[in-house]
């Protein structure tokens, strides 16, 4: 802005003060707190008994960043797409899904995105789970469940892209 007055009106502009963001007190303050902090930290972390080290943590963020890359939600933040928008028929009715190939809303991003990671997650816990049931009817049932959700998970899936693309898939793919 000072390069700007100087040179439409040619007024000189004195020199500019421009405090820092953070004073010399807030300075001294902040390192006197990490210097006394610092112990009880570092035992904390030999000890293993931080956030970090919680595994639950780890898999819940896992999942997150999981579903966050199926449901292409980066995609949508860049190029800022909408969740959903007004239909064109009726202004007062919303629409989440768009009916062809040229556009994708983010309803349908996330939608798809919670499919595919309920899917993983049975794999996951299909793998995982019932080989520590001693009962085999239980393992069973429990191997069913997850079989019959990940079938409906997927064809839901597939169904989804045959509405929007238009295009079909093999019979044997969808027809479950």
């Amino acid at each position: 802005m000072a390069e700007f007055i100087e040179a439409k009106p040619k007024l000189t502009v004195g020199p500019i003060h421009r405090p820092g963001f953070i004073s010399k007190k807030q300075k001294i303050i902040i390192i006197a707190l990490g210097l006394i902090l610092t112990p009880f930290l570092v035992r904390k972390i030999v000890a293993g008994n931080t956030l970090l080290h919680k595994k639950h943590i780890w898999m819940a963020g896992s999942v997150f960043v999981y579903f966050f890359s199926a449901s292409g939600t980066m995609y949508n933040v860049i190029n800022k797409i909408p969740i959903a928008m007004v239909d064109r028929d009726d202004p007062k009715k919303l629409v989440f899904f768009y009916d062809g190939n040229g556009m994708q809303l983010g309803a349908e991003g996330v939608t798809v995105g919670f499919l595919y990671t309920i899917f993983r997650l049975l794999l996951a816990f299909i793998t995982h789970v019932p080989v520590h049931v001693k009962s085999r009817n239980i393992q069973r049932l429990v191997m069913l469940l997850a079989i019959f959700v990940s079938f409906w998970a997927v064809k839901k899936v597939i169904y989804l892209y045959n509405w929007k693309t238009g295009s079909g898939l093999p019979a044997y793919t969808y027809r479950m």
